[in-house]
């Protein structure tokens, strides 16, 4: 069974809509998460995707698991 492709451009989306869930400034998850507001900036416009050490520290920064962070990049067809 072939791997599906991650929907890399959702990686956008999650990251906005769980910071506004959160009610964080880009400020504040930069400071929980130790990732620069720069480059919280650049994914959530769409600039940088991250790599894996930035969403495991997004995750932990959420207090979500990274499965449950990531579940957006797989789309529901190829679940």
């Amino acid at each position: 069974m072939p791997v599906p492709e991650p929907d890399l451009s959702q990686l956008r989306r999650i990251l906005n809509d769980r910071r506004h869930s959160t009610g964080l400034t880009f400020e504040q998850l930069a400071e929980r998460s130790g990732i620069s507001r720069q480059t919280l900036l650049n994914i959530s416009s769409g600039k940088y995707n991250g790599d894996l050490r930035t969403w495991l520290r997004l995750s932990k920064a959420f207090e979500v698991s990274q499965d449950d962070l990531l579940a957006p990049v797989w789309s529901d067809k190829e679940r």
